[in-house]
């Protein structure tokens, strides 16, 4: 077993846990892991296959019925879609340390101005979410989605996007879990196929055989997650979010100064 697929295989570990845990983070971890031991094509082909595995565990492994506003998600989808083969292209023509340094600014950037700009929710809000509610509305929603189709076939950082959207909307966590991993779920269907087409199947599936050996510890990852997320406590779940949105920023300038 070489050097390389055991960082992989610890590093999608770990991932898979914080994922499970907090709806986001997979990114986070697996990230700059991943680009540090393999090629942006390899590496980004095993973490939306390994994503997709989280994804299917929360979503029907939990022996219960997904919480999903589709209302909210429909429009960020539709924006999305026309982001991933952006973000493909972009992986051809931009130095990925760039790429990810760009990233990392904008996401921290957009981080801190969410954290400014936090209030509790007070009554008599609606909860329909729209923009005279003072929450985020149809036009925030797209600029979310388009950011995340283009991070999920390029730097792979696609929790902080929709972490700053959702967080704002102030839904309960475990709706934001699921509408999260609905979002990845759909749009890694229709990524992986094609930033395999636009890179090369060489490229792309150049560590496919390492799947199997890769999702013994993403499933393990999952449960410990889920028992985590069961535990904390609901006042904490936004800040929790940030946390990761930012350090997932700040990892990720690290990964392209470095």
């Amino acid at each position: 077993m070489t050097t390389a697929l055991i960082v992989t295989i610890v590093g999608l570990t770990i991932a898979s846990t914080v994922q499970s845990a907090t709806g986001f983070g997979f990114s986070l971890i697996a990230g700059p892991t991943l680009f540090t031991v393999l090629d942006a094509a390899e590496a980004v082909t095993l973490l939306m296959v390994i994503g997709q595995v989280v994804n299917l565990l929360v979503l029907f492994g939990e022996r219960r019925r997904p919480v999903i506003d589709w209302a909210a998600i429909r429009p960020a989808l539709v924006a999305a879609v026309p982001g991933l083969p952006i973000g493909a292209l972009i992986v051809r023509l931009v130095p990925m340390r760039v790429l990810r340094l760009a990233t990392g600014v904008l996401v921290c950037a957009l981080v801190m101005s969410r954290l400014l700009r936090r209030r509790p929710a007070v009554d008599g809000d609606d909860p329909s979410g729209s923009a005279s509610a003072g929450l985020p509305g149809r036009r925030q929603a797209h600029l979310a989605g388009l950011a995340v189709g283009v991070l999920t076939t390029s730097t792979t950082t696609t929790g902080p996007p929709l972490a700053i959207w959702l967080t704002a909307r102030r839904m309960p966590p475990a709706q934001i879990r699921d509408v999260v991993t609905m979002i990845f779920f759909i749009l890694d269907l229709i990524a992986l196929p094609l930033f395999v087409g636009i890179v090369g199947s060489a490229d792309g599936l150049a560590k496919i055989g390492w799947i199997p050996l890769l999702i013994p510890g993403s499933v393990l990852g999952h449960f410990v997650g889920r028992r985590v997320f069961l535990r904390l406590p609901e006042q904490w779940y936004t800040t929790v979010v940030l946390a990761c949105a930012l350090i997932a920023g700040a990892l990720s300038v690290l990964s392209g100064l470095v």
